[in-house]
């Protein structure tokens, strides 16, 4: 129940912050090569420095260190609204980034190795859901204040808001230190290995180069308001919560790796048509599509490979795929204010995006073909 108050809270907190985010920015006179570049750091602080985070927590008092990660979060957030120079934002989105994702990384991992693998799939799809639903709460909630109150005023409610998590951090089970044993990968596991490590870089350089601009995109194709942005980023948190409720049905008829093939390899024609659809109805609803089949899956992933991979080695796996998904995405990210100088270099944008999603498909297409010659191995 404590995972669940706290995904509830940061997810709520987070989904309020993050839509006005950016347009706060610009609203300050930043550019998009401003923003890409904050970004950008946001990403590199949670692939390099939280990565760091995570692997020193088996090092110190798991609990307190936990808390000193919230506690430079909510401070990081808080410098954010008020600091907007685009060189301390850099500093500030680096700290930030690293915290947050450590923060994720100790969260995961308790979550994986406090359940057995039978127990793991509802844990993790539960808290995806309520993940989900409190995310779609949030968008509505954040855009529809920042049209009456401002943005400023927004963020340092959400960040109020990300403050009370603080109450729920005694009552987490997070975990114990991991003892590292020499052992052996088989083959399979091998193959499941650089699958997920492969998949982590694809994805996360497609996804990084347009989806942490969202409410930009939709403002500078659409002149959309920020509550008519809030309920477009909210549809597709409802959307994939849906899709998610259906994951343990869909990964017990199907097998985990038929549902992830499926999803990623119908996400590509959708990046296609959103490079080139300009209708705002339509474009919203591809959108709130693709976000939805690359989403709902999520637990499907995670729970595959860390079920068939060594229990003891689960905690280095989680922060090696953060590692590199972040990497790419600040890659990416930073990418985005080069490529995009006007709207219509959005084309290319998303369909340089569309290129790396097929190459993932294509990844998991090939380890679909090698393990289902192994009985049970696709299935959780």
């Amino acid at each position: 129940m404590s995972f669940y108050i706290f995904t509830a809270i940061t997810s709520f907190a987070g989904q309020i912050y993050g839509v006005v985010y950016n347009l706060f920015l610009r609203q300050n006179g930043l550019t998009n090569l401003d923003i890409g570049k904050i970004t950008s750091a946001n990403l590199w602080g949670s692939a390099v420095l939280g990565t760091f985070f995570a692997f020193l927590v088996n090092k110190v008092e798991k609990r307190k260190f936990f808390e000193y990660l919230l506690l430079m979060q909510i401070l990081m957030q808080c410098l954010r609204i008020f600091l907007t120079n685009p060189q301390v934002q850099v500093v500030l989105n680096f700290l930030s980034g690293a915290s947050s994702s450590a923060i994720s990384i100790i969260i995961s991992a308790s979550m994986i190795i406090s359940t057995s693998s039978k127990d793991r799939i509802i844990l993790f799809g539960s808290n995806f859901s309520i993940s989900m639903i409190t995310s779609v709460i949030g968008n509505l909630i954040g855009g529809t204040i920042a049209d009456i109150a401002g943005f400023r005023f927004t963020m340092l409610i959400a960040n109020v808001i990300y403050t009370s998590s603080l109450f729920v951090v005694k009552k987490l089970p997070i975990s114990g230190q991991q003892v590292f044993e020499k052992i052996a990968f088989t083959k399979v596991q091998k193959r499941i290995f650089w699958y997920y490590l492969a998949s982590n870089l694809l994805v996360g350089f497609g996804a990084g180069l347009f989806i942490s601009f969202g409410n930009l995109i939709l403002s500078d194709l659409f002149a959309m308001s920020t509550t008519l942005i809030g309920l477009i980023m909210a549809l597709t948190q409802v959307a994939t919560g849906i899709g998610g409720a259906m994951n343990h049905t869909l990964e017990k008829r199907f097998g985990s790796t038929k549902v992830l093939f499926f999803c990623y390899s119908l996400v590509v024609p959708l990046m296609i048509f959103l490079a080139f659809v300009r209708s705002p109805v339509i474009f919203c609803s591809l959108y709130v599509v693709r976000f939805m089949l690359m989403n709902m899956v999520n637990p499907i992933f995670s729970v595959f490979v860390f079920s068939n991979l060594p229990a003891q080695y689960l905690p280095v796996t989680n922060g090696i795929g953060n590692l590199l998904n972040n990497s790419s995405r600040a890659i990416a990210a930073l990418l985005y204010g080069y490529i995009v100088t006007n709207n219509s270099d959005y084309t290319k944008l998303l369909l340089i995006s569309a290129l790396f999603y097929l190459m993932n498909a294509f990844l998991t297409y090939s380890l679909h073909k090698k393990i289902t010659s192994f009985a049970g191995l696709d299935r959780v």
